[in-house]
């Protein structure tokens, strides 16, 4: 089902400090998002009850925050480099606080 892709202004700028071809790499995931209104693993996972993470093996390992709004909405909630094993802490709840805007 198609879905509208919504990116926060926040998330926005963090996308545009990466690579080009990086950027590139989530926009072509945004398409696919706003066609098929999901992603499979290994392309993205669930990491918590409401956010998903796209993952992409690019010049390092990025990620990008991403949850479901409504029936016709994904909102982009927040980017970084993962530079460890594990998810950062901080780079959830940036993505959690942000997503508390969206909700009615």
């Amino acid at each position: 089902m198609k879905k509208n892709i919504f990116l926060d202004k926040n998330a926005e700028k963090e996308l545009r400090e990466f690579d080009e071809e990086v950027q590139l790499e989530f926009e072509a995931y945004f398409k696919i998002l706003e066609i098929e209104g999901k992603l499979d693993f290994p392309s993205a996972r669930k990491v918590t009850k409401d956010i998903f993470e796209i993952r992409i093996k690019l010049k390092g390992e990025y990620r990008g925050f991403y949850a479901y709004i409504g029936k016709l909405g994904i909102i982009i909630l927040h980017f970084f480099r993962k530079k460890t094993q594990k998810t950062p802490v901080k780079d959830l709840e940036v993505a959690q606080r942000r997503l508390k805007q969206y909700e009615p």
